[in-house]
């Protein structure tokens, strides 16, 4: 159903093998927990609480699906399982947007998504506006939507 390829300008990212249907569950982001002052540089990390991570080392599917400001794919249950928001097209890139699992005061990356709906800096939770998070909220992880 997923496989992992390079993109033109993400570095890596995953894609839709076959179609997929709305609300299909695309994959469960595995690992091990650990607060931030344990994080280490080689780890790929997931904000999943206030000061709790979901970390792994780089190459497992979940690692590699890129942000989107146009996601295909959210966190619809609250946990670090993402489902599919609407049919996704065989071929088609998974995105999630980044800004629904983290709260850390600061962060920001810059956008290469495309979308026609494009942010250009993706930012943490609490940074975006008031409509923006109220947007986004049923596609977050739970700690952020309380």
């Amino acid at each position: 159903m997923l496989e992992i390829r390079m993109t033109p300008n993400m570095g890596r990212g995953v894609f839709a093998t076959a179609p997929i249907p709305h609300d299909t569950l695309l994959v469960k982001c595995e690992g091990w927990l650990a607060a931030s002052a344990d994080l280490k540089d080689d780890w790929v990390a997931m904000q999943v609480g206030p000061d709790l991570w979901l970390c792994s080392l780089s190459g497992s599917v979940d690692d590699c699906i890129n942000h989107s400001c146009e996601p295909n794919a959210g966190f619809v249950t609250g946990e670090p399982v993402l489902h599919a928001l609407r049919e996704i097209a065989a071929g088609e890139q998974i995105g999630w947007d980044y800004s629904t699992s983290i709260a850390e005061a600061g962060w920001t990356l810059r956008c290469r998504c495309g979308s026609a709906g494009c942010r250009a800096i993706i930012r943490s939770w609490f940074e975006l506006q008031p409509e923006e998070r109220d947007r986004l909220r049923p596609i977050a992880l739970q700690f952020l939507r309380d």
